[in-house]
């Protein structure tokens, strides 16, 4: 086995596409089987109306969010699964190893789709080779299973989401609602009309837990920001920092260094911040990750800039308040938070090209997976050994089946209902795939 690191600069990323799925879908199947929890993420065609995604009533925006998806289509299916390696100690709880194992697959839905320019330009700007999706891309269609008559290998990525279902494992998304809803009518069926129906289905499919890690910024660890970016980098240089002090950290083992096909994504920590000038940062991408005016920007969006300064104005104010407290102690008021003053005097170094950044679905599931790994360290009793992945086994009932909602101050809880019924094209599936009658943990 490779060596493990809790530093890691560089990640692989296997790309998979209609060339080499025959020789790959076996070993992610594989994978899949074996893994303890896996992170997915979906890049987009389009999105639609924003201000529809993000409706007053969360029944209006999985309605809305249904229409986006029956006119969009996924272009890229990232998955990383992590598998955690049995310390030689067992009792030993200085560390969680895992082995990875990361997924980019490029995708291509064989039915007519919308396409949105804002979104291309989006993903060009990020290294999204359209060329490629269109010549190497795996279709696939959406809604219902085709008639039987088809052969097996025809539809492989239905294949591969039925062994997701199949092997109930916990599934991590981030910001995961519409990610859901995509994979749903994509990948499995066609989408039931309520939003209770649908929630009764995914629990159906993923009993072992639904978790998304921007829930679990937001709410619980009570990050800066909660944009996948910054989530992940800031975890990652805590966890360097736990490992350097030997206190509770993850480890990492990269098992595709040497297969072909495998994109090394570069994510080293900065390591003299010191050593250059510094421009102003973005605004719009210290606080969500994302800038209207694309690589066109004049500020930076280095990110260990902005974690930088996020971090210092979050020192300062911890200081104010042990200097409020100690003058009126009487003053038990909260602080009242003003976006704007917190990131007035935000700077940061120039965008470092030695780090490839986000928004490529693999290596996004890959940093939603490793936020993932050191969220349980930090957020809950991970046992040395878990008894199993599931909620209670690594006591993460807490965290489990609460899906981020914008501009809401509470989640999506996925839950049985006793007024929602599963849809009946969720239950043919389930019949057919004999998921019924098991016995759920």
């Amino acid at each position: 086995m490779a060596h493990a690191q809790a530093d890691f600069t560089q990640v692989p990323v296997l790309n998979v596409h209609k060339e080499n799925i025959v020789k790959f879908q076996p070993l992610l199947v594989h994978d899949i089987q074996g893994c303890d929890f896996l992170a997915v993420d979906c890049e987009l065609s389009g999105l639609g109306d924003r201000k529809k995604l993000n409706a007053p009533t969360i029944d209006d925006r999985y309605k809305n969010t249904c229409l986006v998806a029956k006119t969009r289509s996924v272009i890229s299916l990232g998955l990383s699964l992590f598998r955690l390696v049995p310390n030689s100690t067992t009792n030993s709880v200085s560390h969680w190893t895992y082995s990875v194992k990361t997924y980019n697959l490029l995708v291509l839905c064989s039915e007519d789709y919308i396409v949105e320019p804002a979104s291309l330009q989006f993903l060009v700007q990020h290294g999204f080779d359209f060329c490629a999706q269109y010549r190497l891309g795996i279709g696939y269609n959406r809604g219902n299973d085709a008639p039987e008559k088809e052969t097996p290998g025809k539809q492989p990525l239905r294949e591969i989401f039925a062994e997701m279902v199949k092997a109930k494992k916990p599934i991590v998304f981030h910001n995961g609602l519409i990610d859901l809803i995509f994979l749903y009518h994509n990948f499995w069926a066609a989408l039931p009309t309520q939003l209770g129906t649908f929630t009764s289905d995914i629990i159906e499919m993923f009993p072992a837990g639904i978790y998304d890690t921007k829930y679990i910024a937001d709410y619980v660890s009570r990050t800066q920001a909660s944009f996948l970016e910054f989530v992940f980098r800031k975890e990652q240089k805590t966890n360097a920092e736990k490992s350097a002090k030997d206190r509770p950290h993850v480890k990492l083992v990269f098992d595709q260094k040497e297969m072909d096909g495998v994109e090394w994504r570069l994510c080293g920590l900065e390591v003299d911040p010191e050593a250059s000038a510094e421009p102003e940062v973005c605004f719009s991408y210290a606080h969500h990750g994302h800038c209207p005016a694309g690589n066109s920007c004049k500020l930076s969006h280095n990110i260990d800039s902005i974690l930088r300064q996020k971090n210092e104005e979050q020192d300062r104010k911890r200081r104010k308040r042990k200097i409020d407290d100690t003058e009126t102690p009487e003053n038990g008021s909260k602080e009242t938070r003003n976006a704007g003053d917190d990131n007035a005097n935000i700077k940061g170094a120039p965008p470092t090209p030695a780090n490839s950044g986000g928004h490529r679905a693999g290596y996004d599931a890959f940093m939603t997976a490793f936020s993932f790994s050191t969220f349980l360290v930090h957020q809950t009793q991970l046992p040395a050994v878990p008894d199993s992945f599931w909620p209670a086994g690594i006591k993460a009932d807490k965290l489990a089946n609460k899906i981020y909602l914008v501009c809401k101050d509470f989640p999506l809880l996925v839950q049985k209902s006793a007024f929602a019924k599963c849809s009946v094209q969720h239950d043919a599936k389930m019949r057919k795939l004999g998921l019924y009658g098991e016995e759920v943990q």
